[in-house]
């Protein structure tokens, strides 16, 4: 195991950025030079690598001025890794960033508006190169995930969850899934584009088997039934969609 912190964060930093990599020496002087760019006194910079062997811990070693905590070891996966990191952030919101993503000047801005300790924000990113600017409603949420890149999660979600690492791909998608449902948390979005990704990356690349086995009852058992049933008569037909209504299915 690897490790280094700075002294600097014995400050109370209101967002920790986290960043989970392995093998990113590709990808990831983007992502610190965005966030060299961006970053405020009132935001921590979090790295979690998996034991990566191609120059990823040069790069964070040469960025150490930027970065508050960095952790080099193998672990389970991206949900692993991002589950332990929350051990060592310590910010009252949280955002997960992958290595090919960057953030943007809005990004400070978003932190400003960040106030209720229940609350989760979520603001407007680039999603595959197009800015994608969505308030979600309970129904679209069975379209869509909400992209990780842009939600700013309070501490307390993960004083009450973590990410279920059963799920691959879709372990964000399931944890907001259970937030949503949670009358403990309220989402509020903020028109602010916060940060972008690039196409290509883990999930687009990853099928998530257990997720889309269990996807029909995870929006059954998380969302109102009236936007369950709307989404099953989007995506069987209206006929199979009336059985499973007459049989509670």
């Amino acid at each position: 195991m690897q490790t280094g912190r700075k002294s600097s964060t014995s400050k109370n930093p209101k967002v920790s950025l986290v960043c989970v990599t392995f093998n990113a020496a590709e990808n990831l002087p983007v992502l610190l030079q965005s966030i060299s760019a961006n970053k405020t006194p009132d935001t921590e910079v979090v790295i979690i690598d998996g034991g990566s062997t191609d120059g990823t811990l040069n790069i964070i070693k040469n960025n150490e001025a930027i970065i508050d905590f960095w952790l080099s070891e193998p672990d389970n996966g991206i949900y692993d890794a991002m589950n332990k990191a929350i051990n060592y952030a310590k910010g009252n919101w949280i955002v997960f960033l992958g290595a090919d993503d960057v953030i943007t000047s809005e990004f400070s801005d978003m932190v400003n508006y960040l106030q209720d300790d229940h609350t989760i924000y979520y603001g407007d990113v680039l999603f595959y190169g197009k800015e994608f600017r969505k308030v979600y409603d309970d129904y679209y949420l069975t379209k869509l995930n909400i992209c990780h890149q842009g939600i700013f999660y309070p501490k307390a979600v993960f004083e009450k969850y973590q990410y279920d690492t059963k799920y691959r791909v879709y372990a964000d998608y399931h944890l907001n899934l259970r937030c949503w449902h949670d009358p403990e948390f309220a989402f509020e979005h903020r028109s602010h584009l916060v940060a972008s990704f690039n196409e290509g990356g883990f999930s687009t690349t990853t099928k998530d088997e257990v997720f889309e086995c269990e996807r029909d009852q995870l929006f059954k058992r998380y969302l109102t039934r009236k936007s369950y049933y709307r989404y099953l008569n989007r995506t069987i037909g209206w006929f199979k969609t009336a059985i499973r209504f007459i049989l509670n299915r």
